[in-house]
């Protein structure tokens, strides 16, 4: 009698164990095929991609930056006047002079985004070049070489000098500078844009339009 009493419960709870191994079993097999499937659509092949000799030839030439094509050591001498006045005349002795000389290197060229580069045929291109610009400068070099006072210049208001540099470096004294050396210009971008290109395709070959100068 004891035997059987005791039996029921062990055969009960084994049967229970081997249901609950098989549904713990069969958890770890879904989600194991739910990881792999979802793995799988993550890790789809990248479908091939051509890029064309001619995509490849404007991405090399274009250049959304600012390009120094030329590189100058400028001098100029400046030359300042100034008078007091009385009745549109100029009073005697109350004039003042002076005169500096102001050196720096400029950077001249082109911004990538005033370039414009289209294919034109088999392996042919049109660079446009929209205008050129004064990019900046360096090593600026300030200095006086000359003064002249009149006996009655004390009427009349000092010459500032950080005045006479900034007349230097305005907006109008850079374009005078791009204008002066427009050529030079046109000529140095003509090589660079010519030796990207060389480096991507050897066969093609580049026009130039570059803007009035003044």
């Amino acid at each position: 009698m004891i035997k059987r009493h005791i039996g029921k419960p062990v055969r009960f709870g084994f049967i229970l164990g081997i249901i609950i191994s098989a549904l713990v079993a069969g958890g770890i097999a879904l989600i194991s095929y739910q990881v792999s499937h979802q793995h799988s659509k993550n890790n789809i092949a990248p479908k091939t991609q051509t890029v064309s000799q001619e995509t490849l030839t404007v991405k090399s030439l274009t250049k959304e930056k600012k390009v120094v094509m030329v590189n100058l050591g400028l001098s100029e001498i400046l030359n300042e006047k100034r008078t007091t006045k009385l009745f549109g005349q100029d009073i005697f002795g109350t004039n003042r002079q002076k005169i500096m000389q102001a050196s720096f290197d400029a950077e001249l060229g082109v911004d990538g985004k005033d370039v414009k580069i289209t294919a034109t045929g088999d392996n042919t291109y049109k660079v446009s070049v929209k205008k050129f610009m004064f990019i900046g400068y360096s090593n600026p070099n300030f200095k006086v070489l000359d003064e002249h006072n009149g006996v009655f210049s004390s009427f009349t208001a000092d010459i500032n000098e950080t005045d006479m540099i900034n007349k230097v470096l305005d907006a109008k004294s850079k374009q005078k500078y791009v204008a002066k050396y427009n050529d030079l210009l046109e000529q140095s971008t003509k090589e660079f844009y010519r030796n990207i290109v060389a480096a991507t395709n050897s066969k093609a070959k580049l026009t130039f339009e570059f803007p009035r100068s003044n």
